[in-house]
């Protein structure tokens, strides 16, 4: 029987060591410790999941360790020899539709403010277009 955590455990080691360009990323090691940032923590929970594991980035921030992380992530899916396939369409298969970044309802005060044609402080914005 495949000890799922491990595997998962083997996979996180694996894809950042790749992330953060280090010769080794251990099962204790901390991601940040290691070198990893937030944009860096976008780009190993993409690929996380492009093998077919759950993880969201407040996960990682959670749970910074390789190992910590596996026992959050709890198992493989089902198909684990299939992760990271493809459908047809060339959509991942079997990814989680859960966002990457998941942000609170008071978090997007800015972003409507700007979508709005404001700024951030509620005055209006000038857009400049780059063409």
């Amino acid at each position: 029987m495949i000890d799922v955590t491990a595997a998962a455990e083997a996979t996180l080691c694996r894809i950042i060591t790749d992330v953060l360009g280090v010769d080794r990323v251990g099962p204790e090691d901390g991601f940040f410790e290691a070198g990893g940032d937030s944009v860096l923590a976008v780009q190993v929970v993409a690929r996380v999941r492009e093998a077919g594991l759950d993880l969201t980035v407040r996960d990682l921030f959670d749970h910074q360790t390789p190992a910590a992380l596996a026992v959050v992530i709890g198992a493989l899916p089902p198909d684990a020899a299939g992760a990271g396939a493809t459908e047809a369409s060339g959509d991942p298969a079997g990814l989680p539709d859960s966002p990457l970044v998941d942000f609170a309802d008071d978090e997007f005060g800015e972003f409507e403010a700007v979508d709005a044609g404001q700024d951030g402080a509620g005055t209006e914005a000038e857009w400049e277009t780059i063409t």
